[in-house]
């Protein structure tokens, strides 16, 4: 969602700077007139906007480091990014990615050439987070690890049924 709205602000500003420009040049009262109701119009976007901007990004994010240098590990990282937005709708913060790079790192044990196996399981298995990969489970061996959804027990007219 953020870069698609960098993009609509960054229309927002343009028109604004255009429509003003505009404004300045009519020199018909009527037309003055009427540009007026408009720019009062125009000015209420653009308030809203300026408010709606604070939501979508209330502070600076922070700059991000890889823990590793390479083309592959980069392009990679992007790949899980990438996938986790587009499966899960999980949008990740710098803060964010910085711990979980973080965390990758350790739980890789430094190891750039285990991290992009372990971000590459990840992706192929499905999974949303990051937990440590056994070498079975990266060869596939061993199967991925399940997690069983919690089973809630109801009473309905004295039947009993699992949800």
């Amino acid at each position: 969602m953020k870069p698609q709205w960098k993009t609509l602000s960054g229309s927002i500003s343009k028109f604004n700077d255009l429509f003003y420009q505009l404004v300045e040049g009519l020199t018909d009262k009527r037309m003055q007139k009427a540009f007026k109701v408009v720019a009062d119009e125009w000015n209420k976007i653009v308030t809203y906007h300026n408010e709606f901007d604070k939501l979508v990004e209330p502070i600076a994010p922070i700059d991000v480091k890889l823990p590793f240098p390479s083309t592959e590990f980069s392009e990679t990282w992007k790949l899980y990014k990438d996938y986790l937005l587009e499966d899960h709708q999980k949008y990740m913060g710098s803060r964010r990615e910085s711990i979980m790079l973080k965390r990758l790192k350790s739980l890789s044990e430094k190891n750039e050439k285990r991290a992009i196996e372990m971000l590459e399981y990840f992706i192929a298995t499905g999974w949303k987070t990051m937990y440590k990969v056994t070498d079975r489970q990266i060869t596939g061996d061993d199967p991925a690890k399940v997690e069983e959804p919690q089973q809630t027990e109801i009473i309905i007219d004295k039947k009993v049924s699992a949800i």
